[in-house]
């Protein structure tokens, strides 16, 4: 049912905590081994990544640049139950100073709880050589958090070559032991690959590109199925699934209006002409690096929002819209301030029990944020 407002009389609570030294790249929610409270893996600029428990809101383990041995992560996702695979820095041209892992697994050994640093964390360099260049973004697949199989699935982008590949992955307790199968995907793209989804139930992927285009590939062929035309003249920084629906897809882009789109996969996506349009007008051009969130509701859609002006900067807000209210596209969203800086990722922990998830917000402040909030 359509609410009659977007705006709600929110109570927000946020606590923070000093997390990185150099300025953080995003986070995310993962299930560790059988473990049912979920945590939240993050990672920054100063080579660390490191894994929280939310609840808590403690840091449970870490690795440093020298037990991953690159110079600090791109991008990550969780393709196992306890295996993470993430993206060296993308270099300009690819002019590595010293060859680099195409990616690095980690391996998740729980308890994480009260694990001396790095002790639950074990870094695995791996070279995929079908890619002509680096790797620029990753993707998991579906995976059960609770069964504990020796297959695992990533999906890649490529910067050089703009192509997407399926990885079947054979693994070995939190170590991957070799590949089982690829598939590329027919994508088109002209662009380096800047955002990664799987839509489980049509078996679909779902690639957006550094010009602004998406596209949609039929995994088991590598069939195009879509490909819109520029949706925006900025890069597409995410795609997202609604975690109620998934035929909702959220794009954001980095723009000055406009920033957030919403579109319906059954109706064969007409680019042109998205579900749901939604964006704060502003003389500052947003980050594609900025990372949106669904609330786990599926109806609440938070985007990392960077106001004012560059002379007069409104950093470390975020942007609240509520899809289920029928005119939300038409009304300003609700600002919320859980930073004093410029906010780069937004996930959701959801506690077993609990119907009150946390919101977990990464900014240049160097901090984690850690908010509950309630109507």
């Amino acid at each position: 049912m359509a609410s009659s407002s977007a705006v709600r009389a929110y109570q927000f609570s946020t606590r923070r905590h000093k997390a990185f030294q150099l300025k953080p790249r995003a986070a995310f929610t993962c299930s560790v081994g059988g473990e049912a409270e979920q945590k939240v893996v993050a990672y920054g600029m100063d080579g660390t990544v490191q894994i929280w428990n939310p609840h808590a809101q403690v840091s449970e383990a870490s690795l440093t640049r020298d037990d991953l041995g690159i110079e600090y992560v791109e991008d990550m996702a969780q393709i196992s139950s306890n295996i993470l695979a993430s993206v060296p820095k993308v270099v300009s041209g690819d002019n590595r100073a010293s060859p680099m892992p195409d990616v690095v697994f980690i391996g998740l050994s729980p308890p994480l709880a009260n694990s001396r640093s790095g002790a639950a964390m074990k870094a695995q360099p791996w070279n995929m050589s079908l890619h002509e260049g680096q790797i620029s973004v990753v993707a998991g697949m579906g995976y059960s958090p609770q069964r504990h199989s020796s297959r695992a699935f990533l999906l890649t982008g490529g910067t050089k070559d703009k192509d997407v590949y399926m990885w079947s992955l054979e693994t070995s307790g939190a170590r991957v032991a070799k590949t089982l199968a690829t598939q590329k995907m027919k994508s088109g793209h002209t662009t380096r690959i800047t955002a990664l989804c799987h839509e489980p139930i049509s078996n679909s992927v779902i690639a957006g590109s550094a010009n602004g285009r998406v596209s949609v590939n039929e995994l088991e062929s590598g069939k195009l199925l879509m490909s819109s035309g520029q949706l925006s003249q900025y890069a597409i920084g995410s795609t997202t699934l609604c975690p109620t629906n998934t035929n909702v897809l959220l794009t954001s882009c980095a723009s000055k209006s406009e920033q957030v789109r919403i579109y319906d996969l059954r109706q064969g996506i007409s680019w042109a002409r998205p579900a749901i349009t939604l964006g704060v007008k502003t003389p500052r051009t947003q980050s594609r690096y900025s990372r949106s969130a669904w609330h786990p509701d599926g109806g609440l859609v938070m985007y990392p929002f960077r106001g004012g002006t560059s002379a007069s900067p409104e950093d470390g807000l975020v942007a609240i819209w509520d899809t289920r209210y029928a005119q939300c596209d038409t009304e300003e969203p609700q600002l919320f301030s859980p930073h004093s800086d410029t906010i780069w990722s937004i996930c959701f922990a959801e506690a077993q029990g609990s119907r009150k998830p946390t919101m977990v917000t990464l900014s240049s402040d160097h901090c984690l944020g850690f908010t509950t909030f309630a109507t």
